[in-house]
């Protein structure tokens, strides 16, 4: 509850600090903080040979990728469509794509799932981000006839697109590299970090959240009128609730059903973020609403989730 209260704070301050200062500007640095602090921590007690994936990982890995780019996918289109705003549907679309993300091994790793597991489908699901931007590029063009048109005018960007094997680099590649060379070389740092790995996790994610709160992007959600805004957070969480319920049908309650559970129920939102800052010109400023409502509403559920699966487990 501390933890949540803590990055609620943190929302409220950023959209304050955001609304006085006009905004900030947006940096990709933010990923690699995430990756070095989030990420790097829960992969200090991993083998390097306990990281090829076997035979018994194809059934998990197979579940993740049904559920998050089928099932989860599917009922993203049809709550958007019922929303009946292309900019809201287009936000759950790129949620449903992205799963996981920087803060997943963090909950991984605090609810007792299987960090192994867990790290290899965060391997498999950023590997995808090529296609994954290739099929929310074509978004617009084949949504748009379902929906009213929508409205640009004043808005920022061009279509720009960031590098599809960033994020794989940053939250992947960086943190397993820092993770070899800590072992080997750092122990003190180790033990420094698993020591604190409650309160650098705590301290990361609220100066994350504080920061993407503030940029100036997430000042468009002021120029919103508040039906948009209603449709959105009934959307959002109308999404979460789906993710949750075929999360807690389909995944067994093993360490590595948890580690697919997770992978279901959290999205890559900073990533969503960086894309949605760049296309706003495409779906307008509601695009914006279901990915920043998505970080209240995802922390809140991971927070009770955690909770929740830690009293299963422990009865």
């Amino acid at each position: 509850m501390r933890q949540i209260l803590i990055l609620l704070t943190a929302m409220g301050l950023g959209l304050g600090a955001g609304a006085l200062t006009g905004g900030f500007g947006f940096s990709s640095l933010v990923c690699i903080v995430a990756g070095v602090f989030l990420v790097t921590p829960s992969l200090f007690r991993l083998d390097s040979a306990m990281l090829h994936p076997g035979r018994a990982d194809a059934r998990p890995v197979a579940l993740n990728l049904g559920l998050n780019f089928v099932l989860l996918a599917g009922a993203a289109l049809l709550i958007g469509w019922l929303s009946r705003d292309l900019g809201i549907a287009a936000g759950l679309f790129l949620l449903a794509l992205l799963p996981g993300g920087g803060m997943v091994m963090a909950w991984i790793r605090s609810s007792g799932a299987d960090v192994r597991l867990g790290f290899l489908l965060s391997v498999v699901n950023l590997a995808l981000i090529l296609p994954v931007t290739l099929v929310f590029d074509a978004f617009p063009i084949l949504a748009a006839p379902f929906f009213p048109p929508v409205e640009t005018a004043g808005m920022a960007g061009g279509g720009a697109r960031i590098p599809p094997f960033a994020p794989f680099m940053v939250l992947i590649v960086l943190p397993f590299l820092i993770s070899r060379w800590a072992r080997d070389d750092a122990p003190r740092l180790v033990a420094f970090a698993e020591r604190h790995a409650q309160a650098i996790s705590q301290i990361t994610m609220a100066g994350i959240v504080f920061y993407l709160f503030s940029l100036e992007s997430a000042q468009a959600l002021f120029r919103l009128d508040p039906l948009t805004l209603a449709r959105g957070l009934a959307a959002t969480l109308a999404f979460y609730a789906v993710a949750i319920t075929l999360a807690t049908a389909l995944t067994p309650h093993t360490p590595q059903g948890r580690a697919v559970y997770w992978h279901m129920v959290t999205r890559y939102i900073t990533l969503a973020l960086i894309l949605a800052t760049f296309t706003l010109d495409r779906f307008g400023p509601s695009f914006l609403v279901p990915i920043m409502l998505a970080y209240g509403v995802q922390l809140v559920a991971a927070g009770v989730l955690k909770t929740r699966m830690l009293a299963r487990a422990a009865g």
